[in-house]
């Protein structure tokens, strides 16, 4: 079973030196290898995203909020004690329903018996994620990396449904993931395929919506769906020399050409010799080539080396609304498919955020509404699998239209072998480079002592102008990002009295009375640039 998606972040690291000391962080652009390349293809294809935003903002108040009840969730107080605590402190009090008042209470005891029956620890938040949603609802994910349920190492999840009354949040509904019930919903899943069960049902059965029953989707309904929009869906798979595949999933935005993410696709290709897709007849197609592709959008259109599928109905993704149901039909085997379901969160800016549970091999799949038109594709921002996010489909309609109008042979695309050189650099034996970083840069090395608390391989480092710079290698092989791998550091600056200044585009900026520290993260490398202020 594959591992399950942390937080997958595309591009390939490009970094020009800076001589100024208050640099331009918009200028710092770790896409700039990808956008290079991309601007090679036919122009024709050019997908426009005019408002588009994939950054994941945060709501620090609510943040505070979940790292309090984490906390005291975990401690070592009686049961009693605890729910006592939980009711009078934390419990969110309707004034207008009591049954609302009534269920937050039951759903906050059966998270605290869960927690003591289970034997629950843990001493490190590794990340948290909060959605705001509705008018005074709010979601926060708080991942675990550290915790042991009943003994046993977990990756686990805390989540807390938020309700705001009287100016302050409140604790309406909480619960837990851990990895091992993910693993169990997978393997469920995966065994139905292997059987030539066609439903897969979903792992997630909250509901956003207090007012209504979970939004259940009976199974003929499932069938339907399936059965209408089946050969709209292909498996992606990388085969390797030696016997290693990579798995990914896409969706047919015309027969002939498929779509999938545009990281998944770097992974695939970087990890792989010969790529190809599947169907659900187990029928295969070669990849020929890229027709199109959007770094920041995430999105890879590839041209098969034949006409064939059909193309998918594109929806319109701002029509979605809090807890309506969302569809993937996909491999959990990398053989047969399936269809699960999940609901959305919300929609904003081209993200649609969902309560919708993925592995690594879903990544790419088209997401579905309940109509059967496509509204999103699932891309790897997910929190272990318990927060997941689809890029809106809404900027394929005009490349979908200008596709459809040509025909197949037609359709320009740069050859796989092509783009693999012009793209991948061979830096599996990279050598540490220095450049002047003796003596004058070891008050700036102190910042947070930054090469003891980055737990990574430095590949190349140099000082120039009271400017340090390091270079360290991500050897997690995609599977972590590297901003997880520097959390460590990032908690030492805060430590030291540092204030995060700057969140977005893959970028952190940390300000001392001194030293300024900015951060730039991709899938392969990790930069550090410490100057004075």
């Amino acid at each position: 079973m594959k591992k399950i998606v942390y937080l997958l972040l595309i591009g390939f690291c490009f970094i020009k030196t800076s001589y100024a000391f208050d640099i331009d962080v918009d200028k710092i652009d770790i896409n700039a290898k990808s956008n290079e390349v991309i601007n090679t293809l036919n122009k024709t294809y050019r997908i426009e995203t005019d408002g588009f935003d994939k950054k994941i903002i945060n709501d620090e108040k609510i943040s505070k909020l979940a790292k309090e009840l984490v906390k005291e969730s975990l401690s070592d107080k009686s049961f009693d004690d605890l729910y006592s605590e939980f009711s009078k402190k934390y419990l969110y009090t309707s004034e207008n329903n009591g049954a609302d008042t009534l269920s937050g209470s039951i759903f906050i005891k059966m998270y605290l018996e869960t927690i003591k029956e289970k034997k629950i620890e843990a001493s490190y938040i590794k990340d948290i994620r909060t959605v705001s949603f509705n008018e005074n609802d709010a979601l926060s994910f708080v991942y675990l990396t550290d915790a042991k349920v009943d003994g046993q190492n977990e990756e686990l999840i805390l989540a807390f449904w938020l309700k705001e009354t009287k100016g302050e949040y409140k604790l309406f509904f909480p619960w837990l993931t851990y990895n091992s019930s993910l693993e169990n919903y997978f393997n469920e899943v995966t065994l139905k395929e292997e059987n030539g069960e066609v439903i897969g049902g979903t792992f997630n059965k909250l509901s956003l919506d207090q007012d209504t029953k979970v939004k259940g989707i009976d199974n003929e309904q499932l069938k339907t769906l399936y059965q209408n929009n089946k050969y709209s869906n292909v498996s992606i798979t990388g085969m390797s020399e030696n016997g290693v595949n990579v798995y990914g999933s896409g969706f047919v935005i015309r027969s002939g050409v498929v779509a999938t993410t545009w990281s998944n696709f770097l992974k695939i290709l970087n990890n792989s010799n010969y790529v190809y897709v599947t169907d659900v007849d187990g029928k295969t197609y070669e990849v020929n080539g890229i027709v199109a592709a959007e770094a920041n959008y995430d999105i890879v259109l590839l041209k098969l080396n034949k006409e064939v599928l059909q193309k998918v109905n594109l929806g319109n993704s701002s029509e979605v609304k809090t807890n309506d149901n969302v569809l993937m039909i996909n491999s959990k085997s990398n053989k047969n498919f399936s269809i699960s379901y999940g609901n959305v969160i919300k929609e904003e800016k081209g993200r649609i955020e969902n309560l919708l549970t993925i592995s690594e091999s879903d990544v790419g799949s088209a997401l579905y509404d309940i109509n059967g038109k496509v509204i999103g594709f699932v891309v790897g921002d997910s929190l272990n699998a318990d927060l997941s996010y689809a890029n809106s489909t809404d900027y394929l309609k005009k490349i979908q239209s200008i596709l459809t109008l040509q025909s197949f042979n037609n359709i320009s695309s740069s050859s796989l072998e092509n783009f693999k050189l012009s793209y991948y650099r061979h830096d599996n034996d990279e050598e540490i480079k220095y450049n002047n970083t003796g003596e004058d840069s070891a008050r700036f090395k102190k910042v947070g002592n930054v090469l003891k608390n980055i737990n990574l391989p430095l590949i190349k480092a140099s000082f120039k102008d009271n400017i340090l710079s390091l270079r360290f290698k991500n050897e997690t092989e995609g599977m972590l990002d590297s901003l997880y791998l520097v959390s460590n550091y990032t908690d030492i600056l805060e430590k030291d009295g540092y204030k995060k200044t700057f969140d977005k585009n893959n970028k952190l900026i940390y300000e001392g009375k001194k030293y300024k520290v900015v951060i730039k993260n991709n899938l392969d490398y990790l930069i550090i640039l410490i100057m004075e202020k």
